[in-house]
């Protein structure tokens, strides 16, 4: 039960991933002068494997064409200090390397990556890969099971979370762990907000509803509701563990208008778009 609880809270860190098994034409991608956010929301996240609460900041558009995120340790790295990740699957990345055959110093570098032509000719290959790998029949049974991310209920139960009003949903699960049986019961809170915080479940947290898409996704998947809801806004997630842990895994600390935005200017532009990741490493060796 609690490795399961953590593997929803540990979602959250990585939603700007998205699937490889994605293809599709790039459209030409034209670099604007910033990108302007709306809004700002700060989500507080327990991890297990850390002592203190762990703090993201989400950014999204009213309309959510695109969004960011940032957390304590993205701010540190020097290559990708800020990412963007737009609507049509472009990734928009901020930072610093070294000039080439002048290492010595550095300059400031935006690259845009296209997730759609990265992952071309990648995924026939993984698909060969998966088919002849231990456990594989294990894997396709577990698929086959009940997807434990449906068949959340409405409680009826609601609360103020910034000025917006959440409700509950609840269900009652059951995992075994090391021939132990846990049960208890997870909860998460949406809140119908003014902007588009859609994008954060269909790029990264999409994944854990199953990999379905919206057209075959349970109207109660507790991930899904971020998707086939309009402007809806995951706010929390408690569990109660019984004869165990109780507690919140992640909440909204924050959700603020903002006027922030992430000037391109002074970057040394690398446009990838439409580019598999084999001709954007060609690239990349080229310029050195």
């Amino acid at each position: 039960m609690k490795k399961l609880i953590y593997l929803f809270i540990k979602v959250v860190i990585s939603v700007l991933r998205t699937s490889a098994q994605e293809t599709g034409k790039a459209p030409e991608y034209k670099v604007p002068a910033a990108y302007r956010f709306d809004y700002k929301v700060v989500y507080e996240i327990n991890n297990e494997e850390k002592k203190a609460p762990e703090t993201a900041n989400y950014y999204f558009t009213k309309n959510g064409d695109y969004m960011s995120m940032e957390t304590a340790d993205s701010q540190k790295e020097k290559d990708m200090n800020f990412m963007i990740r737009t609507k049509d699957g472009m990734m928009i990345t901020f930072g610093e390397e070294s000039v080439p055959k002048n290492p010595e110093k550095n300059r400031k570098v935006l690259k845009v990556m296209d997730m759609h032509s990265m992952m071309k000719g990648s995924g026939e290959a993984m698909a060969a890969l998966a088919k002849n790998m231990p456990g594989k029949e294990k894997a396709d049974a577990e698929k086959k099971k009940p997807n434990e991310m449906d068949n959340f209920v409405k409680t009826g139960k609601t609360k103020q979370v910034f000025g917006y009003t959440a409700e509950e949903y609840s269900k009652e699960i059951t995992k075994e762990e090391k021939g132990k049986v846990h049960s208890g019961t997870m909860s998460v809170w949406y809140a119908k907000v003014d902007f588009d915080p859609e994008m954060m479940f269909s790029l990264g947290m999409g994944n854990l509803a199953g990999g379905q898409s919206q057209s075959k996704m349970h109207p109660n998947n507790m991930i899904g509701l971020g998707m086939t809801q309009k402007n809806y806004l995951m706010v929390e997630m408690d569990y109660a563990e019984k004869g165990g842990k109780s507690g919140t895994g992640m909440k909204v600390v924050g959700i603020e208008k903002t006027n922030f935005s992430k000037s391109t200017e002074g970057y040394y532009v690398k446009n990838y778009a439409g580019m598999s990741m084999k001709e954007m490493m060609q690239k990349e060796s080229e310029e050195k």
